[in-house]
């Protein structure tokens, strides 16, 4: 059986430059690579500035308002981004497995930073354009 999507070669599909983790607005990242339909196999965040504390928690969505599907669960603590070049891995949720995305994802939390922080976040994966 062959797979439905390669298995090496992810490449970005979409980033934020410089996040802001005490906003709870929507934050809608920027697409890098021309596709209309892809799937999602890794996210990466990067702490650019400051740092977070205490609590910093969200996720990452394919609609507005946190709406649409949960890409990265609302509950997805960034409190890993501590200083500039800290790095974490969200956890992303099983709908990244199992449905091909057509909507530019959007970084919603539900819970900003209460220290000014920034981060870069970076998604990867692979067209699903033929």
């Amino acid at each position: 059986m062959q797979a439905a999507y390669p298995l090496y070669g992810a490449i970005l599909l979409f980033y934020i430059k410089g996040a802001d983790l005490q906003s709870t607005s929507d934050q809608l990242f920027t697409k890098v690579f021309p596709t209309t339909k892809y799937v999602i196999s890794d996210i990466r965040a990067v702490g650019a500035s400051g740092g977070v504390t205490v609590a910093c928690a969200g996720g990452i969505y394919n609609e507005a308002s946190k709406g649409g599907d949960e890409l990265v669960a609302a509950t997805q603590d960034w409190t890993g981004l501590t200083e500039a070049d800290k790095i974490i891995q969200p956890s992303l949720e099983s709908v990244v497995g199992t449905d091909v995305q057509t909507e530019t994802p959007i970084l919603s939390l539900t819970t900003g930073s209460t220290a000014a922080a920034t981060a870069n976040i970076y998604i990867y994966g692979y067209s699903m354009d033929v």
